[in-house]
């Protein structure tokens, strides 16, 4: 009896929309002013990861991704976010728009 309670549970909780138990992926903007955005002709990402909740690599700084991306004047920033399994692996992407 417990284990169909405990299979009950698990199925609702896989049917629950947004919960983010097996994969997330979602990308949002930086700013509250979208209506004025110019985006400009290049855009540069720079992303960080982490494993376990024990390791974290890499750099998503803005300057980080404007420098892979060639851009010298920035006007418009996104955030993404990708999340495996509860946050064993992560990644954290910023996206720099600009000339």
């Amino acid at each position: 009896m417990k284990a169909l309670i405990l299979v009950l549970i698990l199925l609702m909780t896989f049917m629950l929309t947004g919960c983010g138990l097996i994969y997330t992926r979602v990308t949002m903007p930086l700013s509250t002013e979208l209506n004025k955005t110019d985006l400009g002709h290049k855009q540069g990402e720079s992303s960080m990861y982490s494993l376990l909740w024990l390791v974290a690599w890499g750099d998503s700084g803005a300057a980080s991704a404007a420098k892979n991306g060639g851009i010298t004047v920035l006007t418009h920033m996104d955030r993404g976010y990708e999340m495996v399994l509860f946050g064993i692996y992560t990644r954290t992407t910023t996206i720099v728009y600009g000339d």
